[in-house]
């Protein structure tokens, strides 16, 4: 591997890419393989749910000797810039950046564990580019797969804040706003027109590249059958490749009030990596 390279990913700190410095969350196996595991974390206070979820298995995944790589985007986290001034766009060619100096240090092939919102993310790189590195194995932690919906779900936030305030607002007037170039701040976090544009443009339909991968569902639920929704999502996967697809009876680790334990979910990611090697 090239030494330069090399020593810009051992350790977490700063990339210059796209718009900015961005933080790359690293740990590195202690013998050098030519695999990658690369993370997509969720959006906004999810990733903040997550992130010790997150941190644990990127140890855990480099002590099995699997070198880990996760990066703030641009406007969140420890990276520069605000989300006001971020897109997806910007996100995904971040990401693409990634994987080309991953590439240029030796890497052969990469893998993904991909969380809520980041699973859309990750068919959207799979549709929009050819990948630099082999696709290996993906692990999907509670998978959103509609951008609508997801959309949905974080708008519901502002709707019902304005509600307890006494004020009527619909998701439509909201996106209305958003069009008409004002920045709305939605949990705590700026929303501008060109990020929600950006959402929208989103393609989250599954990738013909999901073919060529094993790939595991990981989907955690307090109930004991698998819910009609998540059901009719899975088959619909299953038309394109086969799935490894596991229900964990637990907290809903990205929504609960005190930081959660998964403890089920990062053995069984575990085993999805170290199964035959990565």
């Amino acid at each position: 591997m090239q030494t330069d390279l090399t020593a810009s990913l051992n350790q977490p700190g700063f990339l210059a890419l796209s718009r900015g410095k961005v933080f790359l969350h690293t740990t590195q196996a202690t013998q050098a393989t030519s695999a990658a595991m690369v993370i997509l974390p969720p959006f906004a206070e999810e990733m903040n749910k997550t992130r010790h979820l997150l941190s644990a298995t990127m140890r855990k995944l480099a002590a099995v000797g699997v070198s880990c790589f996760m990066l703030d985007h641009y406007g969140t986290g420890d990276s520069e810039g605000d989300l006001d001034s971020a897109t997806t766009i910007i996100w995904r060619q971040d990401l693409l950046a990634l994987l080309n100096l991953l590439k240029a240090a030796g890497y052969q092939q990469v893998s993904f564990i991909a969380v809520r919102f980041g699973a859309i993310q990750l068919f959207d790189l799979l549709h929009q580019n050819t990948l630099p590195l082999t696709a290996e194995k993906i692990a999907l932690w509670q998978p959103m797969f509609d951008v609508a919906k997801f959309w949905q779900q974080f708008v519901r936030i502002k709707v019902a804040e304005a509600m307890a305030g006494g004020v009527k607002l619909s998701q439509a007037e909201l996106e209305q706003q958003l069009l008409g170039g004002a920045t709305v701040e939605i949990a705590g976090y700026p929303i501008s027109r060109a990020f929600y544009q950006s959402l929208t443009e989103l393609q989250s339909t599954f990738p013909p590249q999901l073919a060529q991968c094993q790939l595991s569902w990981f989907e955690t639920s307090q109930l004991n059958a698998v819910a009609l929704p998540v059901q009719k999502k899975l088959e619909q996967l299953q038309h394109v490749t086969a799935v490894n697809f596991i229900q964990l009876k637990a907290e809903p680790y990205w929504q609960t009030t005190e930081l959660a334990r998964a403890d089920a979910l990062m053995t069984h990611t575990l085993e999805q990596f170290n199964r035959g090697g990565l």
